[in-house]
């Protein structure tokens, strides 16, 4: 007499083992990919900062076309000060009225690539890093006067009171030769430092804001690289090896205690780093000392 064999047991699975083995496997492919997959999504925010840059630049050229060949800038104060609002490199597209640094003179208007926005750029995204770690479009933008007049009342706005920054360091008039002061965009001159002639030929880029407070001290692609915009319209992109298209924290520390004639050199040699960047490297610009 035969006995029937016990049925064997077919539903699949797992041993705890197994599954150990296949979790550590997935963890062990993840920490792999993650730092890919960082590096492609600042390497994608890299090239759409290019792109707001460029774009940035033919609204520029379109500015001066229709403006007898000037670059646009920000107002002259309405009281003299040492330095004019349009003579320093700046982020700021808005002026509010709370008695900031500029504003306190020239209240309720556009201001540096700001005057874009009323002319030749009606979007406001182009005036924004998607990696800007500090002065985003969510923050910024809601401050910027949709409508773009030409100027506001400052005794009746009650709405766009804070001053607007966005993501680029526009140099406006800064550290341009003497001969070369009412920003033609044709006719911006050149350097000669140390018997090297270096000539004007850097518009924007985005690094750190030009301001003394913490927030201030903002930087776009973790300070790892920076696109700078030519006045042809053309941008390329550096890595930044030493802080050379950088403003350092020291720099902003010894402003911070009253010293502004550090800040103001370190702009002058930034600005002159990423003119010599133009068909070369910002690491071999002369070094200047500048005096104002």
């Amino acid at each position: 007499m035969t006995h029937p064999r016990p049925e064997r047991d077919n539903r699949n699975g797992f041993t705890l083992v197994e599954l150990l083995v296949v979790v550590s496997i997935i963890a062990l492919l993840i920490s792999i990919l993650l730092p890919s997959l960082r590096r492609a999504r600042e390497q994608s925010k890299l090239v759409v900062c290019k792109s707001n840059l460029h774009q940035i630049g033919t609204g520029i050229q379109l500015y001066a076309q229709d403006n007898l060949g000037l670059i646009p800038r920000g107002p002259e104060p309405a009281m003299p000060i040492d330095l004019g609002g349009n003579h320093l490199a700046t982020n700021q597209l808005w002026l509010g009225n709370n008695a900031s640094f500029v504003s306190m003179f020239s209240q309720c208007q556009f201001t540096g690539l700001g005057m874009l926005y009323t002319t030749t750029i009606p979007d406001l995204n182009l005036f924004f890093c998607p990696s800007d770690n500090s002065f985003n479009r969510t923050e910024e933008s809601p401050k910027v006067p949709t409508s773009r007049p030409n100027e506001i009342d400052c005794e009746s706005n009650t709405t766009f009171t804070d001053d607007a920054f966005g993501s680029y360091q526009y140099r406006q008039l800064d550290n341009l030769p003497e001969n070369a002061t009412t920003g033609n965009l044709d006719r911006l001159g050149f350097h000669l430092i140390d018997g090297i002639k270096v000539r004007v030929t850097a518009l924007a880029m985005d690094t750190n804001a030009l301001g003394l407070d913490e927030d201030s001290h903002h930087t776009n692609h973790k300070g790892e690289f920076s696109n700078v915009l030519f006045k042809d319209a053309s941008v390329t992109t550096f890595r930044n090896r030493d802080n050379v298209l950088g403003l350092s924290r020291e720099v902003f520390e010894q402003a911070a205690v009253g010293n502004l004639q550090a800040i103001f050199e370190a702009m002058d040699q930034l600005l002159t780093n990423a003119d010599f960047a133009y068909g070369s490297s910002p690491h071999d610009a002369p070094t200047i000392q500048t005096a104002r």
